[in-house]
């Protein structure tokens, strides 16, 4: 249903003329017309059933229960609709939170300071959640421990996977803070699947690190030449200075001068200068 104007008709107008309010949720009196909050109670819109009641009657024709909230006279909204037959099988205008009965000024639980009852110790315990769905999976694809029993790999597998992941990750995020190891490679376009980076510092100096990036095909030899020169340190006969990879926690293994990076590190490794 579309009102004139071509919007579609939500809720009613309050039946009492001087109001006519449109209310997106009406109450239906006992005399069958709808009104808003503020004239559904009976001396608020002249009630027909009001004047044509014994004056005596009245009180138990039109004895509202009164709403919860404290110091409010208002009906509440259960009130108006309880005893009405068009709204048979409907569900109750009471607070989910505590059950009481409240006016559409003090309906939401935080108008009310909602405070629920203590569960009931001897109720029946509440269904658990997804319960049905969880019991659908099962029955398919079994618990997750039967998944674990046939499908997992050996822990050793797993943990070799997540450290790969993490790697990768660190990668990713060295690549944006990296700069050139070989100064000549500062100004020229080099390809990122061509770069290896690395984070590299001097031995016992964790506050040194510092991150780089090679080409792939540069022997580790030349490498060790410029990260040297990076952290002017000086390489000497008597003073060797090796580069320890030091992935996974490894004390370290020294790579060989004269093979190429690629075939020795992978993107995202560590790297140390030891002498």
């Amino acid at each position: 249903m579309s009102s004139s104007s071509g919007l579609p008709a939500v809720g009613a107008h309050c039946a009492l003329a001087a109001c006519n309010l449109n209310d997106f949720l009406p109450i239906r009196c006992q005399c069958a017309a709808l009104f808003c909050a503020a004239h559904i109670a009976p001396d608020a819109h002249a009630c027909p059933l009001l004047a044509a009641t014994p004056r005596g009657d009245q009180s138990e024709s039109f004895k509202l229960e009164r709403c919860a909230a404290a110091a409010c006279t208002k009906p509440s909204l259960e009130s108006f609709v309880a005893r009405s037959a068009a709204v048979e099988g409907r569900v109750p205008a009471l607070c989910p939170g505590c059950g009481r009965a409240f006016c559409a000024e003090h309906r939401e639980p935080a108008a009310h300071a909602c405070a629920p009852p203590p569960p009931d110790p001897a109720a029946p315990p509440a269904p658990v959640k997804n319960a049905a769905a969880k019991a659908l999976l099962a029955a398919h694809f079994g618990t997750p421990a039967s998944r674990d029993r046939a499908g997992s790999k050996p822990a050793a597998a797993g943990s070799a996977r997540a450290q790969e992941a993490k790697r990768k990750v660190a990668a990713m995020k060295m690549r944006q803070q990296a700069k050139a190891g070989d100064p000549k490679d500062a100004a020229a376009s080099v390809a990122v699947d061509q770069r290896l980076h690395v984070r590299v510092a001097q031995a016992g100096q964790p506050a040194t690190e510092r991150v780089f990036w090679f080409r792939k095909g540069l022997v580790a030899g030349r490498a060790l030449d410029m990260l040297a020169t990076h952290f002017r340190m000086t390489i000497s006969d008597s003073q060797p200075l090796r580069l320890l990879l030091t992935d996974n926690g490894a004390d370290g293994a020294a790579l060989q001068n004269d093979r190429p990076l690629e075939e020795q590190i992978s993107d995202g490794s560590t790297l140390v200068l030891s002498r």
